[in-house]
């Protein structure tokens, strides 16, 4: 497992040569998100930040297998490297499948800059970005997902705490949705230093890895 980065891989065919392909991918992520791009033989990288996570995403641009070349179209595979700490806090899962959610608005973006780039228009208002910031809806996400954080944060904190009173007395109590778990004696203190210690390595991994 991966301490540092949170991995995610999605990839599409559009029907184009690769030359195209790849300014429409290069021009969107850029311009549009924002995001500082350097080439690459087979692509590009682009590095930016991602709901508060610094996050690094490769771009393979190749020209898809098929019969004749000029028909097999291009193939954009993205892998996003997305830090876990951030000053949200650390990330250990993907809440919501936010981050897939991304790549797939980035594809329809690099779709969207390709009609552009062929049709030698530029709406703004049919960027996919445009048209998925809802405010009120992103508002909602956001707070649901820092709410969930912070639920997990205290409740860890709660923990911690109860452990480091538990190895002292050697009364244990952890709470959870069936009840309240007392644990009294030698095992009290033996599964409070259990918790500490699988704590103390969980710091030690996300320091080494920072």
């Amino acid at each position: 497992m991966d301490w540092k980065y949170k991995h995610f891989h999605q990839e599409r065919v559009f029907p184009a040569p690769r030359d195209l392909v790849f300014e429409a991918a290069r021009t969107f992520m850029a311009e549009s998100l924002g995001w500082q791009v350097t080439n690459t033989p087979d692509g590009f990288t682009a590095q930016g930040y991602s709901f508060s996570h610094r996050a690094i995403a490769n771009l393979q641009i190749q020209s898809a297998a098929g019969g004749a070349s000029s028909e097999s179209g291009t193939r954009v595979a993205i892998e996003l490297l997305v830090e876990r700490t951030g000053w949200r806090g650390f990330m250990l899962f993907d809440v919501g499948g936010y981050y897939n959610i991304q790549i797939r608005k980035w594809l329809d973006g690099v779709q969207w800059s390709l009609h552009q780039k062929l049709t030698g228009s530029h709406d703004e208002f049919t960027n996919p970005l445009v048209l998925a910031d809802n405010k009120a809806a992103a508002c909602i996400f956001n707070g649901c997902l820092v709410f969930i954080v912070s639920m997990f944060a205290l409740y860890f904190l709660i923990t911690f705490i109860c452990a480091v009173v538990g190895l002292i007395t050697g009364n244990l109590y952890l709470w959870g949705r069936g009840g309240t778990l007392a644990i009294h004696g030698i095992w009290a203190r033996i599964l409070s230093a259990l918790i500490l210690m699988f704590g103390a390595f969980l710091g030690w991994r996300i320091k080494r890895k920072s």
